[in-house]
């Protein structure tokens, strides 16, 4: 086995490459790096969102890559929301 670097998709990684019948294998490690980069190419760098009235509350409709990417409609996701006024930010942390 050799170590080699592989594109996929456009992602690129390590992995290793038998000399004899050419077949591509990742490590464990290797795989979980590879697959969050390929989760990575696959969210914007920023989304441009609208707040949506809800009652008499607002929440935000996230698209459906980052619901897929974080794992929101498990039901057990919890977000951590930070505000900072001063900054006109608002952070959403996936905990």
């Amino acid at each position: 086995m050799k170590l080699v670097k592989t594109t996929h998709d456009g992602v690129e990684g390590d992995a290793y490459r038998c000399q004899n019948c050419k077949m591509t294998i990742f490590t464990q490690d290797q795989a979980l790096i590879f697959g969050r980069k390929l989760q990575q190419k696959l969210l914007k760098e920023k989304y441009i969102k609208k707040p949506v009235k809800i009652g008499n509350s607002y929440g935000i409709i996230f698209p459906r890559d980052i619901v897929k990417v974080f794992n929101l409609d498990s039901g057990k996701t919890t977000l951590d929301i930070r505000m900072d006024k001063a900054k006109s930010k608002i952070e959403i942390t996936v905990l």
